[in-house]
């Protein structure tokens, strides 16, 4: 079967497509006059998510709303997402003044359960992960991941390019998780920002592990 970003033939049960129906109108409530550009990305980052899915045989209802839900916190401000980070004690390996920008998917996974006291755990780790990775990566984690890189409205900068290459070209899921994590390095290297020291230790691990 040819390879696409998102397919058009995914069926859920009507008790999970109403789930979904409610998830995207809540994120619309809550995101689009905010961020019409934000919640956009959201919706397609579910829908290629639940694709991937099915091409990894992975659970494509879990992946669908791990997707609509992954950037819940992004519309934090910063000083915001500082408080919260403190109130939730998040666990991260750098001053949270220098990776604002990766908090939100830690975040989310804490204040969601709030909100959706029925999230599995395992969507709860895919979006907590989606941000930085981690060395413990589920197959939804990794969909995940990659779904929000790759995702048709992305811009094409090199990284997402490359990834959605892999993809197309029927790359493996740990392949492709590599290459979206390894170019996502570089431009993060590229750009001349701060590089989360836990980012430099799965980045080595993934060498060694290849060069075994």
């Amino acid at each position: 079967m040819e390879r696409t970003l998102i397919a058009t033939d995914v069926t859920h049960s009507a008790d999970q497509q109403a789930v979904i129906d409610q998830l995207e109108a809540d994120l619309k409530n809550h995101m689009y006059d905010k961020n019409p550009k934000r919640f956009a990305h959201s919706i397609s980052v579910g829908r290629c998510a639940e694709t991937l899915a099915r091409v990894y045989d992975a659970d494509a209802f879990s992946a669908r709303i791990a997707g609509i839900l992954h950037d819940w916190e992004k519309l934090l401000s910063d000083a915001e997402t500082l408080e919260l980070a403190e109130q939730f004690r998040i666990h991260v390996e750098a001053p949270y003044e220098k990776i604002v920008g990766l908090l939100h998917g830690p975040l989310a996974a804490k204040t969601l359960p709030a909100i959706y006291p029925w999230l599995s755990e395992e969507v709860l780790s895919a979006i907590q992960k989606h941000t930085a990775g981690d060395y413990q990566m589920s197959t939804l984690d990794k969909i995940l991941y990659v779904a929000d890189l790759i995702e048709p409205l992305r811009p094409d900068f090199e990284a997402v390019k490359v990834a959605r290459e892999v993809y197309l070209q029927d790359g493996s899921l740990d392949e492709l998780y590599e290459c979206a994590f390894c170019g996502v390095m570089r431009y993060v290297i590229s750009s001349r920002s701060y590089l989360y020291p836990n980012s430099i230790a799965l980045y080595n691990e993934m060498i060694e592990k290849t060069s075994e």
